[in-house]
């Protein structure tokens, strides 16, 4: 995030859900305003944070009796885990691709090279499947039917999951904007029937026929981790280390994920570039 101001963009980080409650001093108020009218990373910032509030909010227009409390449960799930809350967020999601706990906002990228690999990145959808979560497949055709037919092995009928609204697939032949904007709508369509969280698996089709040139992907990777940061929903991307380039690799699968799967292991991504550094040097690479 970019400085302006005398509030920096991580003191506006913790302060916004007091901004959105009403629940600032007037000084303070006029400080966070003055810095995100000038900050577009914390622009971006509070519009996801109201997105998602404002769904929460639409909770209570319907049986308002009946959806308090989970109204509550979910401010309380977004305002304990997500980036404005000051101590660590929870790791609580299973991965089940691997043996390790995921927090809400992640963005992770998914290194596979044998098909046996390939395989087990359906075991990230089968938790969600469990934990009554809504899971969204963005990919092209042959990846996506392959994950469909992983999740039918494991037992995991995947038509029955569309017919209860649990499963969604995200055209990627289109924009790379519209792309996100439906992966946000699916969100926020989730989290205002009271889903307590969203998966999302992709298998972008770099190069694939319909699918956007590689610098739209790697624009839509780049802005996925800000889009989802403070959304409860976790976004893994999987990267086929064999057939893919190395400039694919390196620019979309290391410097757009804080986070990465290899061999295994969960681990945090020293190669990761934040969002607005990474965009700015796409456009210089065009220019």
């Amino acid at each position: 995030m970019g400085l302006s101001t005398d509030m920096p963009c991580q003191e506006l980080v913790e302060l916004v859900t007091a901004y959105l409650d009403g629940a600032l001093s007037p000084a303070d108020r006029e400080r966070f305003e003055a810095h995100w009218r000038t900050c577009p990373a914390c622009r971006t910032y509070l519009a996801q944070m109201q997105l998602v509030v404002g769904s929460l909010g639409q909770l209570g227009c319907r049986e308002a009796e009946e959806n308090g409390a989970e109204r509550d449960r979910l401010l309380t799930l977004f305002r304990t885990r997500g980036f404005h809350h000051r101590g660590p967020r929870e790791r609580s999601v299973p991965l089940g691709v691997v043996d390790a706990l995921a927090s809400p906002g992640d963005h992770i990228s998914y290194f596979w090279e044998s098909e046996g690999e390939f395989d087990a990145a359906a075991g990230f959808l089968a938790p969600g499947v469990e934990r009554d979560e809504v899971c969204v497949l963005l990919g092209h055709a042959a990846a996506s039917s392959r994950v469909l037919a992983g999740l039918e092995r494991r037992g995991v009928p995947p038509d029955d999951l569309e017919r209860r609204d649990r499963l969604h697939t995200v055209s990627g032949q289109q924009p790379s904007d519209a792309m996100l904007q439906e992966i946000s709508d699916r969100v926020r369509t989730a989290v205002d029937r009271g889903v307590p969280m969203v998966r999302v698996l992709g298998n972008l089709g770099w190069g694939h026929p319909g699918w956007p040139a590689e610098r739209d992907v790697l624009r839509l990777e780049a802005r996925v981790t800000d889009a989802i940061r403070n959304l409860p929903s976790v976004v893994m991307c999987a990267y086929d280390v064999r057939g893919l380039t190395g400039r694919s690799l390196l620019l979309g699968g290391l410097e757009c994920h804080p986070l990465t799967i290899r061999r295994g292991a969960l681990r945090r991504n020293e190669h990761h570039v934040p969002a607005e550094q990474f965009l700015e040097t796409l456009a210089l690479d065009a220019a």
